[in-house]
Formats: structure tokens, sequence, C-alpha cells
């Protein structure tokens, strides 16, 4: 991380905060309005516009994970600092400060929507994006708690709730073990190396094991995202590189190739994917070159909370939604309704940031508090 210049950084908490509040926007926007109705002339197209950033957010997100995270584990890596002990550590207390908190949350907020509030109706009214064969999945059952709190949603069962977001935490999470343990393969003394090897063929294991019925196409997914995730960890390693520029054309190149190709010549979601990917890339690789100083308070303040954000935005939008009558239904894209999303988000927001004081911001705390409590007896 100190390699990092700071131009780079402010742009990487923007783009951050402007990905989580896409996710927020895409994802409210499928349960607040009808859009299949045809109407809202220009506000309909202009809201749509702005909501259909969901997806394309998520590839950003592992795009500078990558960048983040796995740049400099090969970074350290190849310069022999790398200690697996402290990198899960510090992983695991990242994930559990926000995600531990986000499924009690959720299950507090999804049994008073479906209790007390209008959440069964909600429910029926928001196919397809609550499937219908959803609620037999037991979503809101302990299993389903236990196995999202291990980021084994998506492998074994789904996501816990309401909280359909929480398919991207599993893949960030096993990407953070699948890269140190391919590369300790090579890296790592003869006995670890075993280890690592044996590791590594479990999570792909797990991945190929992902495939479900209800979830067709999930297997090749986590190693798609796998190799994006892998694109920012290359950015990383090529960073300082004096050829940066001459690989930042070649990122942005390749990604109006992979554009065209797939959605000009062979139209495929995925290679719309690793499109966008390379475009993420290079704005990363030409970030150290454009002055951003002037942004870091707000993409500080923004990008603070927005892990909190989108571990909680969705179960808070359907609880939200279960006490408003009006929305027992989508609603037509109108100024008054288009009024009313807008106080649905803020409300989300200030609520992810409730969360956010409470956890996340605490997270250096607990970092320095579990590594004195198991890294100081492990060196005595």
């Amino acid at each position: 991380m100190q390699r990092i210049p700071s131009n780079t950084s402010i742009w990487l908490n923007v783009m951050r905060a402007l990905a989580a509040q896409a996710v927020v926007i895409g994802h409210a926007n499928y349960l607040f309005f009808d859009h299949a109705a045809g109407t809202g002339g220009a506000l309909a197209w202009l809201v749509s516009a702005f909501s259909s950033g969901a997806h394309k957010a998520v590839i950003m997100f592992f795009v500078m994970s990558g960048f983040l995270i796995g740049g400099p584990v090969i970074d350290a890596m190849r310069s022999r600092r790398f200690d697996s002990f402290k990198y899960f550590i510090d992983r695991l207390t990242r994930l559990w400060i926000v995600i531990l908190p986000a499924l009690f949350m959720t299950a507090l907020l999804d049994a008073l929507a479906f209790n007390y509030g209008g959440g069964e109706a909600l429910l029926a009214s928001r196919v397809p994006f609550f499937p219908e064969w959803w609620s037999s999945l037991e979503p809101d059952s302990v299993k389903t708690f236990v196995l999202n709190a291990f980021f084994m949603q998506m492998i074994i069962g789904f996501q816990y709730g309401t909280n359909l977001s929480l398919w991207s935490i599993s893949n960030e999470f096993w990407y953070y073990l699948l890269l140190p343990a391919a590369l300790g393969v090579f890296f790592f003394r003869k006995n670890a190396r075993i280890g690592c090897l044996i590791l590594s063929i479990f999570i792909v294991f797990l991945f190929v094991y992902s495939e479900k019925p209800n979830d067709e196409g999930r297997s090749l997914y986590y190693f798609m995202m796998f190799l994006i995730w892998m694109m920012g960890a290359a950015a990383y390693c090529l960073y300082e590189n004096v050829w940066r520029h001459y690989f930042s054309v070649f990122f942005l190149v390749a990604g109006f190739c992979f554009f065209i190709l797939f959605k000009r010549i062979y139209p495929d979601a995925i290679g719309y994917d690793f499109a966008l990917a390379f475009f993420t890339v290079f704005l990363v690789m030409i970030s150290k070159d454009i002055p951003a100083g002037y942004l870091k308070r707000l993409s500080d303040f923004f990008s603070g909370y927005s892990f909190s954000l989108y571990a909680l935005h969705l179960p808070l939008t359907f609880f939200l939604m279960s006490f408003d009558p009006q929305l027992a239904a989508p609603q037509p894209v109108r100024y008054d309704t288009v009024l009313r999303f807008m106080l649905y988000l803020l409300a989300i927001n200030g609520a992810s940031i409730f969360l956010w004081a409470l956890t996340e911001r605490h997270t250096a705390a607990v970092r320095r508090f579990v590594f004195a409590k198991l890294i100081s007896p492990r060196v005595a």
C-alpha cells in the first residue's frame, strides 16, 4: 500500500464510493419502479440510465480489490516478505467486522418486514428479482446464516435472507485464499508447498461444486471473476514499470476490442464484463497522473462506509418498502415517485453510515487487538 501514490489512492476511493452508490441505486430501482409499463418518457429513460450500473460496479470492485489485495500479495511473495498468518487475520477481520453485523441486521430487518410489514406481498410482486423458488431454499435458516458467515454462500446454499448482494463476498474471500495458496506452491518451503497445493485444489473443487440447478453457470462465474480480479493484481505489478503508459494504452485498446467483439459481433455478457474490467484497469493505471487532492475529503467520507453500504442496503431497502403501503406494487416513473425514491436512498445511506460508525470505522483498532492477542504469543 505504501507504493500507491496519493492521486491513485484518492481516485480509487472515488471509484469505490461511486460503485457502491451504483449498486444501491440499481438494486433499489429494480425493487421500486415498474419500467415494464413503458411510461415515464424521458424521465424513465433517465432513471434507467442512472440505475443500470449495479453489475458494472461489482466488476469494478473486483478489479480494485485485485489491485489493492492481490497485487501486494504477489509483491510480498516475490520479495519473500509474505506472512500468511498475519495476512489471513487481516483479511478475516476486514470482512467479519462488517459481514457479521450485517447478517444479524438482515435477520432482524427481515423478521420485522415479514412479521409486521408487507414482506410477503412485496416478495410476491418483485419477481424475478426474488425468484419464485427463492423462499423454498430456507434463506432465513440458521444453516444459511452460518454458511454466509463462513463465505460458503453460492457454493453451499445461497445468500442469507433478502441480502442477495452477499454473493460477491464469497468470491472475494476465496480469491483472497486462492492467490497466496497458488503462489505458495512455488515460493514457500517444501512442507508448506504441499499444504498450499492441497488448499488450491480444494478451492478449485469448491468453485466446480458451486454449480447448482437454480444457479447454472456459477462455477464458470467463479473462475471468470477470478481472472478479472487478477487483472487488478497485474495492474499493481505493472504500476511502477517504466512502460506503464504503454500498458495503460494496451488495456484501453483491449477494452474496446472486447466490447466490439462481444457486444457487436458475438453478444455475450461475460465478454462485456471483461471489456469493463480492461477499462477499469486503464483508469487505475492513469490515475497516478491525474491530480485529485480537491476530492480527498469527499472521497474519504463516501468510500469509508462503502462496504457497510454494500453489505446492508438490500435488506434495509426491503424493510423500508415493506412498511410503505404505496410500494405494495412497483411504482410508475413520475416526478413524485422519483423524489420518494431519492428519499429512500438518503435513508439507506444514513443507516449504512450508522452501521459503519459502530463497526467498520473500528477496523484498525480491532486488527490491533487481534494481532496483540494472537501474534504476540506466537512470536514469544
